[in-house]
């Protein structure tokens, strides 16, 4: 129920928002900079120590995902696991699927 009930809490909350914002319904995600395009560092630093932790928790969770998931995908192409800290070519192809998976979900976000 916690997997799926706070998320589905969390939608409900942007979608009637943006119901009373944009007066059509839908999701309206938050804007944090003035341009629209995002989350700048500066917006990190004027959030101060809890934009900071926020950020230092985004990456961990990043790095959480990506790796166990770069090293999986390793395996599954090459047959062995990854020995990441005596073989540079290992090192370099689980930097590449981890950049590869970074911009495919960055194109669908």
């Amino acid at each position: 129920a916690i997997v799926f009930g706070l998320p589905g809490l969390t939608a409900l909350n942007f979608y009637n928002k943006g119901k009373v914002e944009g007066g059509e319904g839908g999701f309206q995600l938050p804007s944090f900079g003035g341009d629209g395009e995002g989350l700048s560092m500066a917006d990190v630093k004027k959030f101060g120590v809890s934009g900071t932790v926020a950020y230092v928790l985004t990456e961990l969770a990043f790095w959480a995902v990506a790796f166990p998931v770069a090293s999986t995908t390793y395996y599954q192409s090459f047959g062995h696991w990854p020995d990441v800290l005596n073989d540079a070519s290992d090192r370099t192809a689980i930097l590449g699927f981890i950049f590869a998976g970074a911009n495919i979900a960055r194109l669908l976000v």
